[in-house]
């Protein structure tokens, strides 16, 4: 009985052993893939946000001849929002590559390059960078250069280096770190919009949009016509006074 014990506990021990390399437990394949990494401190990439300002905009000039066409503005007073964003790359200072007898990666001078995150090794800090090959990252040291060492992203989170040696070059080609914006600016959150629409019956018509009713989403709008003639109309409380208007564009002058 005793020689059935330890005949089985050999057995299940050699299955225990196999496992890494016939995956049999693939549950402990992670396991011991966990114990042999190196925990990522991921990045967000995304840009953030680093300023914020309102900017309002007028068309118009009081006691100035003026010409709208068409569909165009006649008087406005409009605010805006612009937000930057800024983001962050590394880029290397001249082309670099890094070799070793399988699939070479290069690194092109001035190329933005993303970074997934840092991690250490060896109580060494380094950034961790994509390379040409799918879920391969290389590391840049303190010093702004390639480390000699590939790893393999598991997990998501985790880098597991490989044994081979990867030699850059040239060597001691810097990494800088770059910073970029941009900007974007959102549909009027304020004021008002009053376009030109031409002739229809022998009227002059106007199309006033209010953004001050509608949270800067897209603004309530209004049809509003005048006859055909010259002389004073007030639209919201804009006065202006008509000089020529045909179906293409208006000649006014705005008062107050």
């Amino acid at each position: 009985m005793k020689k059935i014990v330890l005949l089985a506990s050999i057995v299940f021990l050699s299955s225990c052993i196999n496992a890494g390399s016939s995956n049999i437990l693939p549950q402990r394949n992670s396991f011991f893939t966990r114990m042999n990494s190196y925990g990522v401190d991921l990045y967000n990439n995304k840009p953030k946000l680093i300023s914020s300002e309102y900017i309002e905009e007028k068309n118009f000039k009081p006691n100035v001849v003026l010409t709208a066409y068409k569909g165009y503005s006649v008087i406005n007073n409009k605010t805006y929002k612009k937000d930057v964003y800024a983001s962050k790359y590394i880029m290397p200072e001249r082309t670099v590559v890094l070799s070793s007898a399988t699939i070479p990666s290069i690194f092109k001078e001035r190329q933005k390059i993303d970074v997934l995150g840092e991690v250490y090794i060896d109580n060494n800090k380094y950034l961790v960078i994509p390379t040409e090959m799918s879920d391969f990252y290389a590391f840049i040291d303190s010093k702004g250069e390639l480390w000699n060492r590939v790893g393999e992203l598991v997990d998501g989170d985790r880098i597991v280096l490989v044994d081979t040696i990867f030699m850059p070059n040239p060597d001691a080609v810097k990494f800088i770190s770059v910073q970029t914006t941009r900007s974007e600016q959102s549909i009027p959150t304020k004021g008002f919009d009053i376009k030109y629409d031409g002739i229809r019956l022998d009227r002059i018509w106007f199309t006033f949009l209010d953004y001050n009713s509608s949270a800067g989403e897209r603004g309530e709008f209004e049809n509003i016509s005048f006859p055909n003639k010259p002389g004073l109309i007030d639209v919201n409380g804009m006065g202006f006074r008509v000089l020529a208007a045909d179906n293409d564009k208006i000649d006014y002058i705005v008062l107050k």
